[in-house]
């Protein structure tokens, strides 16, 4: 709100997250079990600064008098954003738009809450600039939290997974104008450590690939000492898993992972410089890199065996 009204060149849409007010408004029953169990959402931010916590028994309608008298001017504000701002070339939405003719009719709710949207198509002749479906989730080589720009489609899918990955960041996405052809670029942070590689490590055995949402369950074909080959239920790939993050299901013969997990497993010069994601494991430490590609830099997450601290 702050940004918005002291910088002209500060525009904001909505997220489906923001959507929760008009729940509130609207008195939704559902509410009172969301603000249970996710309880860093904003509007559990406010009911703290309140001294108020819902539980079983709490009344939609008390949380909703409440916040409504101590938090009013920022409901509205949040309420009033647009869902979509269209500029000359390109289109900012949350999720994704309807593969129909006019974009504009595309509904509010799809236009918030569209699952993978880089795996479909829209007919605007523009970039559609996107969040809400992490980057990661479509990674099939190397896992990747870096913007995605698909020139075909006119998709620029930006979610870095901050927060909702282990290993996700915030991306800020930059757009250079020219009268030719606009250039793309970005940066991003990350709350990881940082360390540099104190030895040269060649990964002899290439091993590519990711386990990351909904595809968690893995029936294992080998075990090995540090890895066990699995195969990835739904897609039938085969992957090499890091032992440690296997989990048994009570279904026999099935496993789990327990969070997204690179597969991949790559070589580091010495002096490189990358952040450390989990230094726990046998033999193997999980890491990010950063490296560059086709003249844009990307973030890799690799297993690699020895860095310095």
């Amino acid at each position: 709100m702050e940004l918005s009204a002291n910088h002209p060149n500060v525009y904001v849409i909505e997220g489906n997250c923001d959507t929760l007010v008009e729940d509130l408004l609207n008195e939704n029953p559902k509410l009172n079990n969301y603000l249970r169990t996710r309880k860093r959402s904003l509007l559990n931010e406010w009911l703290k600064e309140l001294g108020y916590y819902v539980n079983y028994e709490t009344n939609v309608k008390d949380t909703k008098k409440r916040l409504i008298h101590h938090f009013s001017e920022e409901m509205k504000w949040l309420s009033d954003l647009p869902t979509a701002i269209e500029t000359e070339d390109y289109i900012f939405v949350h999720a994704g738009l309807e593969e129909i003719e006019n974009w504009r009719d595309t509904d509010r709710a799809t236009a918030l809450t569209m699952p993978s949207f880089l795996e479909k198509s829209h007919h605007a002749d523009k970039f559609a600039i996107v969040g809400h479906w992490s980057v990661v989730n479509y990674s099939s080589h190397v896992p990747s939290h870096n913007p995605i720009i698909d020139r075909e489609k006119k998709i620029i899918a930006i979610d870095g997974g901050n927060v909702i990955k282990p290993t996700g960041q915030l991306n800020a996405f930059i757009i250079d104008r020219s009268p030719s052809e606009d250039r793309f670029s970005y940066t991003y942070v990350d709350h990881l450590p940082n360390a540099n590689v104190s030895e040269e490590y060649h990964a002899e055995l290439e091993m590519f690939g990711s386990i990351a949402y909904p595809f968690y369950d893995v029936v294992p074909v080998k075990k090995g000492e540090h890895f066990s080959l699995c195969k990835q239920q739904e897609t039938n790939k085969l992957l090499h898993v890091k032992n440690e993050y296997l989990k048994q299901q009570n279904q026999p013969g099935l496993l789990t992972v327990k969070s997204d997990l690179s597969c991949a497993l790559l070589s580091v010069k010495k002096g490189e410089l990358v952040s450390i994601i989990d230094d726990s494991c046998s033999g193997y430490d999980l890491i990010k890199k950063t490296g560059k590609s086709a003249g844009y830099e990307k973030a890799y997450l690799l297993i690699q065996t020895k860095f310095a601290k």
